[in-house]
């Protein structure tokens, strides 16, 4: 009894065991073809945007269609617009700004004109107090140029633009000298022509630090005002007698 039964048992069980394994197989390959028909699917539906997917979840129809098409807007010309007022305020407005107010412009010009002749002209007050104060101690009262060099180093200015002020003032170099330096100055080329009558006039002229332009334009002035009577051409026969002149002019 028992041996038939265990006869009888083992067929079920493996009837059950192959049974099962049909049913998974079966219920496998029809998973797979739902799967397969759902690939299909998607590949035949069209290709969505970021705001066609998640977008209308978010918000309304409407929100969405102003997110997609945004209004127009005149960035570009408010930046523009920006930048105009900027340069207005600091006077540096562009030829095709749209500023309307170059008031502020004009003002600004006119302070900075006004503040840069106020610091020229006190830079020249400065020169001419230093250059008066130079000559009142006797600094190299003959030669004007050296305290011009002494006074514009003090200053921080370059020569240049001492001679531009002197032009400016009626004080360039061909009137730079007094009538007493000129005679001074006339008085010592003649004594050291008399000591040396065959030195060259440039290099007296040299020594003394002028032109020889200037040299003989002083010489003809003396000639016509304070030595007429004696020969200025022949003045190296004659330089005794002319710086004899020169010095009573000078008393």
């Amino acid at each position: 009894m028992n041996i038939d039964s265990e006869v009888v048992f083992c067929p079920n069980k493996m009837e059950e065991f192959w049974i099962l394994i049909l049913v998974l197989f079966f219920a496998t390959n029809s998973l797979d073809k739902a799967e397969s028909v759902q690939l299909e699917e998607l590949e035949e539906l069209p290709l969505q945007t970021f705001d066609e997917l998640f977008v209308d979840e978010w918000l309304d129809k409407d929100e969405a269609e102003d997110l997609k098409t945004p209004a127009p807007t005149n960035f570009g010309q408010n930046v523009h617009h920006q930048i105009d007022r900027q340069n207005t305020q600091i006077g540096q407005i562009e030829p095709n700004s749209t500023d309307q107010n170059p008031s502020l412009t004009k003002s600004y010009n006119s302070d900075n004109s006004k503040n840069g002749e106020e610091i020229t002209s006190n830079e020249k007050q400065k020169f001419y107090q230093m250059k008066a104060m130079l000559k009142r101690a006797g600094f190299k009262n003959s030669y004007t140029k050296q305290i011009d060099k002494t006074v514009a180093k003090e200053l921080g200015l370059s020569l240049a633009t001492i001679y531009n002020w002197k032009s400016e003032f009626g004080q360039s170099r061909p009137n730079k000298y007094s009538h007493s330096e000129k005679k001074e100055l006339l008085k010592l080329y003649y004594e050291i022509k008399d000591k040396n009558p065959n030195i060259n006039d440039k290099k007296i002229v040299k020594m003394l630090k002028i032109g020889i332009a200037t040299l003989y334009k002083w010489k003809k002035q003396f000639k016509l005002q304070q030595i007429h009577a004696n020969s200025v051409d022949g003045h190296e026969e004659n330089a005794g007698s002319n710086v004899q002149e020169i010095g009573h002019s000078n008393s």
